[in-house]
């Protein structure tokens, strides 16, 4: 583990090819949900869902951020740049192939090292925005490996649904299971450096052929393995996957919740509606 006080970095996958939006070609992390606008609503300027992840990691400790990106996502680099205006620095990682997470993290490893590393996914909405702080923090107090941050869902057989005892450790990650016994999905993750090079060797030693694994496939193998697994409840938050046509629809249904709406304004340093 990386010594207490250094801050981690953060690990944004933007790689994805998207084939469940069909194909439109349209970058899902850059949907603009949300837009900013003068006092006599001029100037609007949309803002990338994206921003919501990248504000996670920023407010769980990360100065800097590796985001994966695919050859034919070059947009991603235009809109997002440097990072400045979050108070990140980013700095990009060709994923040449789109073979999944656990594939994006053996690509990034020679720049996260022996950093502690956050991750947020570009293509979700969770609140609270300072959920992924509180998983990191509850990584470290344990001394743990790894932590996942778990919120309630509706649909977790589309998601990765975590078993946990009462302590909050770990007994199993679900991916896609084929009912509803746990009404819950993991939508964040701290993690130290011995995940990093665990993942990066498990990624090397499967085979090629085949579906793409999940990262969940991962997390679970890794509690198997030995690893220390945790979880943090949000039994009051909020996660939407927005990586699908009917998840956007479900996140532009929430929008219109005006206590949701605040929080995601709040988020992206925006006054709340009057």
């Amino acid at each position: 583990m990386s010594e207490r006080g250094q801050a981690p970095v953060g690990l944004l996958p933007s790689a994805g090819r998207g084939v469940r939006f069909g194909s439109s070609g349209y970058a899902k992390e850059l949907f603009p949900l949300l837009f900013t606008a003068d006092a006599d609503e001029r100037l609007l300027e949309p803002r990338p869902l994206c921003e919501l992840a990248l504000r996670a990691i920023r407010a769980a400790g990360a100065e800097r951020c590796v985001t994966l990106v695919s050859p034919e996502k070059a947009e991603v680099l235009r809109v997002l740049g440097d990072g400045a205006g979050l108070g990140l620095s980013l700095a990009y990682v060709i994923q040449a192939e789109p073979r999944g997470l656990p594939h994006a993290i053996a690509c990034a490893e020679p720049w996260l090292g022996e950093a502690d590393v956050v991750l947020a996914l570009p293509d979700t909405m969770v609140l609270p925005g300072d959920a992924l702080r509180q998983v990191h923090e509850r990584r470290r107090a344990a001394g743990a490996d790894l932590a996942l941050g778990v919120f309630p869902v509706d649909e977790p057989e589309r998601l990765g649904p975590v078993e946990m005892d009462a302590e909050g450790r770990v007994l199993r990650v679900h991916d896609k299971p084929a009912d509803r016994k746990w009404m819950n999905s993991w939508a964040l993750a701290s993690w130290s450096a011995r995940f990093t090079r665990y993942c990066a060797e498990w990624e090397g030693r499967r085979p090629r052929s085949g579906p793409e694994p999940a990262l969940g496939h991962v997390f679970d193998a890794a509690r198997a393995d030995g690893l220390s697994v945790v979880g943090l409840p949000f039994d009051a938050g909020h996660f939407l996957d927005i990586g699908t046509p009917r998840g956007l629809r479900a996140a532009l249904r929430a929008l219109t919740d005006r206590g949701i709406l605040d929080q995601v304004q709040s988020v992206l340093g925006l006054e709340p509606e009057r």
